[in-house]
């Protein structure tokens, strides 16, 4: 198992302060469809009261089915106006072009990672050139 110290596998939602903005870590890892979902529901909910956000979403151990992209579908739709970027972890294999789609037709800051340095050292220059 890959360790990442930025998400401790208790919580599967926290926020923390980086740079003068909220970065947002969401731990999807290992979860079952529901479950994701809920998640989901739970970030867009939160990030459509904010702005300024960023955030770093954990999906290692994931499938995303077709049920739980429509609810990630809905969450980019409804919150890309307050979030300005976002890191992903364990994005692999088809997860990769599926990523690259969304960036393109939604037109988001979304980016894909290998290791969580990678993903901090993207989300603090994108909130040094957006803040």
């Amino acid at each position: 198992m890959i360790e990442l110290p930025l998400f401790d596998g208790k919580n599967r939602f926290r926020v923390v302060q980086l740079n003068h903005t909220e970065l947002v870590l969401v731990d999807y890892s290992y979860l079952k469809e529901r479950e994701m979902i809920n998640l989901t529901d739970y970030h867009r909910l939160w990030a459509q009261e904010k702005l300024n956000t960023s955030f770093i979403a954990n999906y290692i151990g994931t499938y995303g089915t077709p049920a739980y992209m429509k609810a990630a579908y809905q969450f980019t739709e409804e919150t890309k106006s307050n979030i300005t970027c976002g890191a992903y972890l364990g994005i692999n294999g088809p997860k990769v072009a599926l990523l690259k789609g969304v960036v393109y037709f939604m037109n988001v800051n979304f980016k894909a990672f290998e290791l969580e340095e990678e993903a901090l050292t993207f989300i603090t220059h994108q909130t040094k050139i957006n803040g």
